[in-house]
């Protein structure tokens, strides 16, 4: 062989391995010629949200039962929890109202005003919902369950983001 022919022959495997190597290339990183993405963390199911709904049960410790916690206005100084507590014969309904600075209880013997300790109960209501929906920060779907500190077994379910809720949900029903 002639060195013509070598150097052709050179040419042609340079560029045979060139084109390959862009092929690889190109194919490892999804075949747009461009850097895969950095991946969007995937946003919590209750991040942002301005009202809020779910049930807890807790199985052992001293808080062991069921409730209902419905919350709207959430961010805001306007805050506004309702707690409802069904028992065996009745319900017991806490209410909250950070928009009115209000409260009320009816613990089965009609509508009581605590709107005179209305501190008092933000300073009791206001914390247990946080505490419930602070473990909430990654849920995205489901049930929630989790042990609590003192050891307690704490299931969150029936969890709705947005959800429409009335203001009168957080006034004494009359």
């Amino acid at each position: 062989m002639d060195q013509k022919t070598i150097a052709i022959v050179v040419i042609a495997v340079v560029i045979v391995a060139v084109i390959g190597v862009g092929a690889y290339w190109m194919l490892s990183s999804g075949g747009t010629g461009e850097p895969e993405p950095t991946p969007t963390p995937t946003p919590t199911g209750i991040e942002g949200a301005s009202s809020l709904q779910y049930s807890v049960d807790i199985t052992g410790g001293a808080a062991a039962g069921s409730y209902n916690f419905y919350a709207k206005n959430i961010g805001t100084d306007d805050l506004m929890i309702r707690v409802e507590c069904p028992l065996d014969d009745t319900e017991l309904v806490y209410i909250v109202n950070g928009a009115e600075q209000k409260a009320w209880k009816d613990e089965g013997a009609g509508w009581v005003d605590l709107s005179d300790t209305f501190s008092d109960e933000w300073n009791l209501w206001e914390p247990t919902w946080q505490g419930y929906t602070d473990n909430l920060a990654t849920w995205t779907s489901g049930d929630w369950t989790y042990t609590a500190a003192d050891g307690a077994t704490v299931t969150i379910s029936d969890i709705t983001v947005n959800p429409s809720l009335a203001d009168s949900l957080f006034e004494a029903e009359t």
